[in-house]
C-alpha cells in the first residue's frame, strides 16, 4: 500500500488494521463498509482531509423500462463509424 505520509505510530496503525480484519472476518464486509463510512463521515465533520480515492458502485437511477426511446439517425451513425475508421487508418 502506497502512503503519502510517513507513519508516526506504526503500532497504532497495525492495531487499526487488525481491528478491521477482525470485523471483516467475524461480521462481514458489509459491516466493515458501514464502519468505514461512519469513520469517514466523522473525519469530514471534524475537519480531517479525507482522501477521495474511495469509489462507490455506480447505480443507474433510471430503470431501463423508464428510459426514453432513442430512434437514432442511421445515416449519421454510419458516417461517424466511417470517420472513426478513417481516423484510425490515418494514425
Amino acid at each position: 500500500m502506497l502512503q503519502s505520509h510517513s507513519d508516526i505510530d506504526p503500532i497504532e496503525t497495525q492495531e487499526w488494521l487488525d481491528a478491521l480484519a477482525s470485523v471483516i472476518k467475524n461480521e462481514g464486509p458489509e459491516r466493515a463498509r458501514f464502519i468505514l463510512s461512519q469513520l469517514g463521515e466523522q473525519a469530514r465533520l471534524k475537519g480531517a482531509q479525507v482522501d477521495n480515492r474511495l469509489t462507490t458502485p455506480y447505480v443507474n437511477t433510471i430503470a431501463p423500462k423508464d428510459e426514453q426511446h432513442m430512434p437514432g439517425d442511421l445515416f449519421m451513425e454510419r458516417r461517424i463509424r466511417s470517420l472513426i475508421r478513417w481516423n484510425a487508418m490515418a494514425m
